[in-house]
């Protein structure tokens, strides 16, 4: 057809009022297949007449209703040569313009009637974006209101029997003929809509319906189950492993964790030693590796080295959390069961040494939970492992036995996992039932037998309001509630309370009492002076306790105030070694500053100097007024000073000797500069001050410490 011919149809339809009068005209162009329209001038008329509809629902219900009709029947009858999804592209875009009943009806039933044929055309564009993305757009245009069709539930779960069907009457019967067939596209569908969080209503069906009932006697449709969870590697896997049973996995994947290094890298990369699993996943995935000998050799021994390694990091033990440190200690006992198929012998002396340095640094911990749990752990390695002659060679006293933490690792490590793999989780979901907690009853001058709360309104002239009026009242402003807790009278006591991190009250309290115990017990408290500033120097939380970091650093300076060659050592050690935060190391200048500046005694001396030489002359102007003016009266020395214009006289006083004191820090300064300064330009991977981006700020505090120390010898 001709442009100027079609122009002159869309303007004759652009000018109409009524639909009435372009009736014949827009049938014989939607209908006549002799005008040979192209897709384009196809699209121009119909965005035209959907445009227009608006305009021409201005008529009687009736002609309305004709109108309704006549376009279901061009949209749905019409052969066009636009596809489905320029269609449902042209409604949306209308509905995005002016919102109407007629347009959504359109576009549900183009979807519903044409839903096959929209996705034929979409597998042979290979377009997955539009209909993994369909439910967004529809929802951002209909906002709460979205057709039930579209909802995500229903929208996935009927692409998801559409490809049931798709893999049913024709790859499966093309792959028993050995023609070629790709499920490419079906397998892109169900693995972006999974990346959406789509893969409960998409990938659920096709696992539990299809795949797991037919690949057991099916090697075929192994073969597609095996394409669709490993191309690509993602969260389909991950959610078959959760849902599924050891049984399951050694089906679908048998050795080629050992063959492709993709999956090993995501089973025990990704999914052990990155993400936090549930036990019951973590068992699955470790029965799975121990079900076959070359599994248990390549990947299951070595996943159980990584786990003791791990156990035996002082950077772990440092900043990992509680749940972390847990979740190790679980999945290490959870290895421990499988401890007859374990074979250690070839690295057994590397084993022993990390074990061993694994011990050593959850006993150094000033956490009860890390030091409770690698005891524990360290009982069943040796009991579990083989790696010891005597099961029993190693027992600890100092835990409580009958804690649910001690007996849940206990028991991880005891069952036979063989023999208590899940079985396969149902289709639906089980409600969860919620206990519902009693509501207390709380009520004033009556009882109530039912649960509910019942509140009297005061009155503003209550009796006890006139009773309590003729007490005197107090200020309460200031008081203080009594502590319970009992402040510890020895250093060994304070020191204990300091590792119970636990027990705040107690912490607190002896944070409070750590200086004048230390103060008080000076010989004694000389032989636990390292471990106290190592306690204190690693404390990695506040524990809510009110002025927390000053108590700690008071703490820490005193003992090196009583310490200063011992604990200056160690500090300036501390401050190049790894495993120190930067505020670690700020705290161990600041811990040096401040007992510098109290060995010289700075403060002190300026004070008695300044008071020396700066004696108040109102003082002396008193003294000489009363000795050499007695007959004066104070309105004629008052007079005289107003005459003067001036407050107080000059007069020769004979100099005061002015006495200094030794500074006895010059002599032990170089305990604390040259350890600072000896390795300030040395670069290591975990601090860099000269060559280093991050550390500069750490620098100038180095700098300005150093600068400090030699001034205070002074």
């Amino acid at each position: 057809m001709s442009f100027e011919r079609l122009n002159i149809v869309l303007k004759e339809i652009s000018s109409s009022n009524s639909y009435l009068s372009i009736e014949n005209l827009i049938e014989e162009y939607f209908f006549n297949k002799n005008l040979h329209l192209t897709s384009i001038e196809q699209e121009k008329l119909v965005r035209l007449c959907l445009r227009k509809l608006s305009d021409w629902f201005n008529q009687t219900p009736e002609q309305i209703k004709q109108i309704k009709i006549h376009f279901h029947k061009y949209f749905i009858q019409t052969p066009f040569l636009l596809k489905q999804k320029q269609l449902i592209d042209l409604l949306l875009n209308q509905l995005k313009i002016s919102f109407n009943d007629f347009f959504s009806f359109l576009l549900i039933d183009l979807y519903e009637k044409n839903y096959q044929k929209l996705l034929y055309e979409l597998e042979n564009d290979l377009d997955i974006g539009f209909i993994i993305h369909l439910p967004d757009r529809i929802s951002n245009i209909f906002m709460t209101n979205i057709p039930i069709c579209f909802q995500s539930k229903k929208f996935f779960h009927r692409l998801s029997q559409y490809i049931q069907q798709q893999l049913i009457n024709i790859h499966y019967p093309n792959m028993i003929a050995q023609v070629d067939t790709n499920v490419n596209f079906l397998s892109q569908l169900v693995h972006r809509a999974a990346k959406l969080g789509y893969t409960e209503y998409i990938w659920r069906p096709l696992y539990k319906n299809l795949f797991v009932k037919k690949c057991l006697n099916d090697s075929l449709w192994l073969r597609l189950a095996q394409y669709f969870l490993l191309e690509p590697i993602d969260d389909i896997l991950l959610y078959t492993i959760e849902h599924g049973n050891a049984n399951i996995l050694d089906l679908f994947l048998s050795d080629r964790i050992i063959h492709l290094p993709l999956l090993e890298t995501y089973l025990i990369d990704r999914l052990i030693f990155s993400k936090q699993l549930s036990i019951d996943t973590l068992r699955t995935i470790l029965i799975y590796l121990t079900m076959s000998i070359n599994r248990l050799e390549k990947c299951f021994e070595n996943v159980f080295k990584r786990y003791l390694q791990l156990w035996s990091q002082e950077n772990f033990i440092r900043f990992s959390s509680n749940n972390q440190h847990l979740y190790i200690c679980q999945s290490i006992a959870i290895c421990l069961s499988f401890n007859k198929q374990i074979k250690l012998n070839n690295d057994k002396d590397t084993i022993i040494i990390c074990v061993l340095n694994g011990i050593r640094i959850h006993l150094e911990s000033t956490f009860d939970y890390i030091r409770r749990r690698g005891q524990v752990i360290a009982e069943l390695i040796i009991q579990h492992s083989q790696l010891f002659l005597q099961s029993n060679q190693l027992q600890f006293d100092t835990y409580d036995k009958n804690h649910p933490e001690v007996q849940m690792l206990k028991n991880l490590a005891e069952i036979n996992q063989t023999l208590n793999d899940r079985q396969l989780s149902d289709d639906e979901h089980q409600e969860i039932i919620v206990k519902k907690e009693p509501v207390v009853s709380i009520s004033e001058k009556a009882t109530s037998s039912t649960n509910t709360i019942i509140l009297h309104d005061a009155s503003i002239d209550d009796d006890d309001d006139d009773v309590d009026s003729e007490f005197e009242s107090y200020d309460y402003s200031h008081d203080r509630v009594k502590s319970d807790v009992e402040k510890p009278a020895y250093i060994r006591t304070c020191l204990a309370n300091l590792i119970a991190t636990d027990k705040i009250p107690q912490l607190e309290s002896a944070l409070n009492m750590l200086p004048s115990l230390i103060e008080m017990y000076k010989i004694e408290c000389e032989e636990v002076a390292l471990e106290l500033v190592r306690i204190l120097l690693n404390y990695n939380s506040t524990f809510d306790i009110e002025n927390f970091q000053e108590l700690q650093l008071n703490g820490l300076i005193t003992l090196c105030q009583n310490y200063p060659l011992l604990i200056s050592d160690y500090l300036c050690k501390q401050f190049y070694e790894k495993n120190y935060t930067l505020n670690q190391r700020s705290l161990i200048l600041k811990i040096i500053q401040e007992t510098a500046k109290k060995l010289s005694q700075i403060d002190h001396i300026q004070t008695k100097i300044q008071n020396e030489l700066f004696i108040s002359d109102e003082d002396e102007d008193e003294d000489d007024d009363n000795n050499n003016n007695d007959n004066d009266s104070w309105r004629s020395i008052i007079n005289k000073r107003l005459k003067l214009k001036t407050k107080y006289k000059i007069k020769n006083h004979s100099e005061k000797k002015i006495f200094f004191k030794e500074n006895y820090f010059g002599n032990i300064v170089g305990h604390f500069f040259y350890p600072l300064i000896s390795f300030i330009d040395k670069s290591t991977p975990h601090l860099s001050l000269i060559d280093g981006d991050n550390d500069y700020l750490l620098l100038c505090e180095l700098l300005a410490c150093l600068g400090r120390l030699w001034t205070d010898r002074i």
